[in-house]
């Protein structure tokens, strides 16, 4: 009976001492998974800190092109994968943490072309200034409503035949008097007056540099000279019914390239992504044109 206990006892103590092999690799795999845990944990923390930089970079973008920040979406995945990784049994852990390392690896790699991008932007930064400042990007009337949009750009119904054409531009009813500003700054190319009863009428056109001009017809007075450089928000001129306009209104276009394009596309600037999809909505409705 001794010897039976004294062999139980020697088994016990052997399994307590002793590691199986089983327990070693098991052991091995333990040490493995924290040391790749602290690496993951640092690498995760590297390109959160990126993708934090690239998103305030994106933030002063959407400011500097729609004036507002852009509308932000609470990311609770974050909190919800550290959760489920302490929750996590040793196979799940495992996997999860397989998970993270390719997540995190293609996370790296796209942080890296981002960076890359956003340091050729800054190396480029005084040509992409002059490109956001050349950018017609202003409501072209003050105060702006968007209601006072009446007819798009394309195809429109003359007001004088009553004939299909093509609408260069787009026409904002307003009373006589009010303001018409500059979208963007730039350089007064042409102005004309006309008594005429027909054509543009008082005529500004305005080349704001990078293959972009805009032309305001229809005018009653003109407050700059020809060759004057002006800011973007400048008054230029007030809204009339000179020309072969129906009513007092202010047509107003957008020359990129010189090729007329909508210039509901370029009026971001104030606006919210709402209030300009609904703008867009309104200037596509198919109607008379006032001039």
């Amino acid at each position: 009976m001794a010897a039976i206990l004294m062999l139980a006892a020697m088994l016990v103590l052997h399994d307590y001492l002793i590691d199986s092999d089983k327990e070693t690799a098991l052991r091995r795999e333990n040490s493995a998974l924290k040391k790749n845990h602290e690496i993951l944990t640092t690498q995760l923390n590297t390109v959160e800190a990126t993708l934090s930089s690239l998103a305030a970079e994106d933030e002063k973008l959407h400011i500097k092109f729609f004036g507002n920040a852009p509308e932000k979406i609470p990311d609770h995945s974050n909190n919800l994968v550290k959760r489920d990784l302490l929750l996590a049994d040793a196979s799940a852990f495992r996997t999860s943490v397989g998970k993270i390392g390719e997540e995190s690896a293609v996370l790296y790699q796209r942080s890296l072309r981002s960076n890359s991008l956003f340091a050729n932007l800054s190396a480029n930064k005084k040509e992409l200034m002059e490109n956001i400042h050349s950018m017609p990007s202003l409501q072209p009337i003050r105060p702006w409503h968007s209601d006072k949009l009446l007819s798009g750009f394309g195809m429109r119904v003359n007001p004088f035949h009553k004939g299909m054409y093509e609408h260069p531009g787009i026409d904002v009813a307003a009373p006589r008097g009010t303001e018409v500003i500059a979208p963007a700054d730039g350089t007064v190319r042409e102005i004309k007056r006309s008594s005429v009863q027909a054509g543009y009428g008082n005529f500004i056109e305005i080349d704001h540099g990078h293959g972009f001009v805009t032309r305001y017809a229809h005018l009653e007075e003109v407050s700059v000279r020809l060759g004057q450089r002006i800011k973007k928000g400048t008054v230029i001129a007030t809204t009339g019914n000179s020309g072969g306009s129906i009513a007092p209104h202010l047509h107003y276009e957008i020359l990129r390239d010189g090729k007329n394009v909508n210039p509901v596309k370029y009026m971001m600037e104030g606006l919210s992504s709402n209030d300009h999809f609904n703008l867009t909505a309104l200037s596509q409705k198919q109607n008379q044109s006032l001039d």
